[in-house]
């Protein structure tokens, strides 16, 4: 049997060879599987990662990391600053940079749906 252990950053659903295997939080995980080819993905209510494909073998361990899109919490507290300068000077330039900041994540929520978790094998 070979082992699958995820990092993860997130909570997530974990699906091996398109069968779930439960949830994960923001926690370390291991996976009992057998012997070879698996595909692994995550979602996260709508959204969800990419399909990786691993090799299992008895002696070797893989280990998945988890996370969510690319600087998200950059993004936020871009989005935070900007909403607060716009409450407190009432200068629109802030909202309008602010509507612009938030369409980052909004392509993640829609088009990139799939994308949205960050499924990744450590070499």
């Amino acid at each position: 049997m070979g082992k699958i252990k995820i990092e993860s950053a997130t909570g997530a659903k974990i699906f091996i060879d398109g069968k779930g295997y439960g949830t994960i939080k923001k926690e370390h995980k291991d996976y009992e599987v057998d012997n070879g080819p698996h595909e692994i993905y995550a979602k996260s209510a709508w959204c969800g990662s990419q399909k990786i494909n691993i090799n299992s073998t008895d002696d070797k361990i893989v280990i998945l990391t988890l996370s969510s899109f690319k600087n998200e919490g950059l993004v936020k507290a871009i989005f935070m600053a900007l909403a607060g300068l716009l409450v407190f000077t009432k200068n629109l330039i802030f909202g309008i940079i602010a509507g612009i900041v938030f369409l980052y994540p909004l392509y993640y929520l829609t088009i990139g749906k799939d994308k949205y978790l960050e499924l990744e094998e450590q070499k």
